[in-house]
């Protein structure tokens, strides 16, 4: 799939501007290790750390694999599956709380002097702004492939509406996708300006991560479990209404330099519009590189390119 002049040359364009998105976000983070500062100051940054590489690694060989595949489902079931487990394991990284950070409660508080400002300035701030500053990196160059196979609460969505998809007859919703765009951005408005204004972490409330830090807090749990049980009927629903990290990379992804298209052999057929469970994905930013357009094709006229 990636084999021409043209494909090549976007390749080393992709490689090299990834590599200095990388240098910048590293320099960020090296300037945490470097600023000292009281003990505990920093606390949880290695966890964060070690998730964050892994969400940007493990979305970039899941992206390559898939490409160079043809999206063989069972190398991708082996991602989603991948992610879903390690994130037993592993405490940082989490995607969705990086937009909302930044004048998340920490932030708040810091700025009310609950806890110092240099704390917040010092470890906080940095983290977030290269968490941002790398993902959306990588969202420029390969689409959502890291919100595809990188976010757990994304893949668990995945895998569960794969599970519906064995029962031939079970309902499908498809949700109008100009609708969950704009509602997802006014609740990443919303989001921000209760934090504002009130100080209220709307991302805490729900804390879409707590199952994977095997917690049970209400609300919360009761919210996220309605998501999931969504997911067997209607494709990503948190990730379409709700994940403030979704509604900023929509917006980048809508221009990034990968993306799935068609090529001349293309008849116009109509299969894989009717397979995809997002209308219009392209548009709004929303293809999460799940490959049902290219194995629905039996004119192999979709790729990445």
């Amino acid at each position: 799939m990636l084999d021409d002049l043209s494909t090549n040359r976007k390749v080393i364009v992709s490689v090299i501007g990834f590599l200095v998105i990388l240098v910048l976000a590293g320099a960020i983070i090296g300037s945490v290790n470097e600023s000292g500062g009281e003990r505990g100051q920093g606390q949880g940054s290695f966890d964060f750390k070690i998730g964050l590489a892994y969400v940007l690694g493990v979305s970039i060989v899941a992206f390559v694999s898939l490409a160079y595949t043809d999206f063989d489902k069972r190398i991708m079931v082996f991602f989603l599956v991948l992610t879903f487990v390690v994130f037993f394991f592993i405490k940082g990284g989490h995607l969705i709380t990086l937009v909302t950070k930044l004048v998340g409660s920490e932030g708040v508080r810091a700025t009310a002097g609950e806890v110092g400002w240099g704390h917040f300035t010092r470890f906080s701030f940095p983290l977030a702004v290269a968490g941002l500053i790398s993902t959306l990196g990588l969202t420029f160059f390969t689409g959502r492939s890291l919100c595809a196979y990188g976010c757990p609460v994304g893949v668990f969505q995945e895998l569960l509406y794969r599970v519906r998809e064995y029962h031939k007859k079970a309902r499908k919703i498809l949700l109008p996708t100009k609708l969950t765009f704009g509602v997802r951005l006014a609740i990443l408005g919303v989001t921000v300006g209760l934090i504002l204004a009130f100080a209220f972490d709307l991302v805490q409330i729900v804390a879409p991560y707590q199952l994977w830090r095997l917690e049970i807090v209400i609300p919360g749990i009761l919210i996220m479990v309605g998501f999931f049980v969504a997911s067997l009927f209607s494709y990503r629903p948190f990730c379409r209404i709700f994940c403030p990290f979704g509604a900023i990379a929509s917006l980048v992804a809508k221009f990034s330099i990968w993306s799935m298209s068609k090529d001349e052999t293309c008849n116009d057929c109509g299969l894989c519009e009717k397979e995809c469970p997002i209308e219009d994905c392209e548009k709004y930013g929303e293809c999460y590189l799940c490959g049902r357009c290219v194995q629905i094709c039996n004119r192999d006229s979709i790729s990445i390119s």
